[in-house]
């Protein structure tokens, strides 16, 4: 009897593989998808040419004023001239340093988040992060530790709703993680405070609440007590993004299978000890794409502070549009860079945001 031989593995017909196939499979596979296919390029077609020209090649890129854009293309020439104010506020020029600092710093701290063993993540990052804002606002005003002191009148621009977005995000959370324990707890008052909380802040409009931080807001302090209006916004942005964090973590712990709090309570961990070693790390895990989620979210609505007089990026760019010096209709090329801006930096959170899913993914997939 003769040994059985498996003939060689035949290649893939050629109709059925390549750039081809994938193309006619996914683009003309019938009548209406041809169509639709065949609408959309000609759409394109019309459209990108004249777009690149404008945006590129008859652009105007030299120059400090308005009397440099003498091309038909866009005049990037006042995004050139107003980048100081864009990115910087009114900030002295001499002490944009401290800004800096405080952008390389909270990068450097996302980076080591990432880069560091899990102890020393918690050993050293989280400090940082929670200190972060504080040692923010010692530097940028400078009084408290002895630099020339700088009113937050003149903050502002990009750097504004980056830094004030990271720290209204950094309080939050822990505060967040509270009111949801708060929500889940069996005792009524404290249910009761933290459901009220969660659902007034979750409720109302993040406009309405920025005009209540800086009206009523000041009714609650002492007598003769003067609160920053940053402070007070700041304030503000942190509650609302505790309202929606609580909320989002409270999914989170009813994910969590009641297996693992039984196991927790037959190893005799108390309940703080469950709660942050057990129960928490598998809540964050859990929620994650939603918590990130609510950080784009958050970041995005810091453009709503011009609707108060903080001067972020966008209420500058309606400055400069209304500076007499540019009233040449630009506000195309200012919008469009603000949009550019927050949509690199949205897409950056969510790139991080699918890299931290990857890492703490445990479902052993093949």
């Amino acid at each position: 009897m003769k040994e059985f031989k498996p003939l060689p593995d035949q290649p893939a017909p050629r109709d059925t593989v390549g750039p081809i196939h994938w193309i006619r499979d996914n683009f003309f596979d019938s009548i209406s998808n041809s169509i639709a296919t065949l609408l959309i390029l000609a759409g394109l077609v019309t459209v990108i040419p004249p777009l690149v020209d404008w945006l590129f090649i008859s652009a105007n890129w030299a120059g400090a004023t308005q009397d440099a854009c003498t091309k038909d293309g866009a005049c990037w020439v006042f995004v050139k001239a107003w980048s100081k104010q864009f990115f910087y506020g009114s900030y002295p020029v001499e002490e944009i340093w401290r800004i800096n600092v405080c952008l390389i710093a909270l990068v450097g701290i996302i980076t080591a988040s990432n880069l560091l063993s899990k102890e020393l993540r918690n050993k050293v990052a989280i400090p940082l992060f929670l200190a972060l804002p504080f040692l923010s606002i010692l530097i940028l005003d400078g009084s408290w530790i002895g630099l020339e002191y700088v009113s937050t009148d003149y903050w502002g621009g990009f750097s504004l709703n980056v830094l004030l977005a990271a720290a209204s995000i950094i309080v939050a959370f822990p505060l967040s993680f509270l009111w949801a324990l708060g929500r889940r707890s069996d005792m009524p008052f404290i249910k009761s405070v933290s459901i009220v909380l969660i659902e007034f802040f979750r409720g109302v409009p993040v406009l309405a609440l920025f005009f209540m931080g800086s009206v009523m807001l000041p009714l609650f302090f002492p007598e003769g007590t003067n609160v920053d209006k940053l402070v007070r916004v700041w304030i503000v942005l942190t509650l609302f993004m505790s309202g929606y964090m609580a909320e989002v973590f409270r999914g989170g712990f009813q994910a969590v299978p009641n297996g693992q709090y039984e196991a927790a309570d037959s190893l005799g961990l108390g309940f703080w000890q469950k709660t942050l070693l057990i129960i928490l790390p598998q809540v964050i895990k859990i929620s994650m794409p939603n918590i990130l989620a609510t950080f784009i979210m958050l970041f995005k609505n810091t453009t709503f502070l011009l609707i108060i007089g903080i001067f972020e990026m966008l209420s500058t760019t309606q400055t400069a549009l209304a500076n007499s010096s540019w009233l040449g209709g630009h506000s195309t090329e200012g919008y469009l860079f603000v949009a550019i801006v927050f949509w690199i930096c949205c897409f950056s959170m969510s790139m991080i945001s699918a890299s931290i899913e990857r890492k703490l993914d445990t479902s052993h997939k093949n």
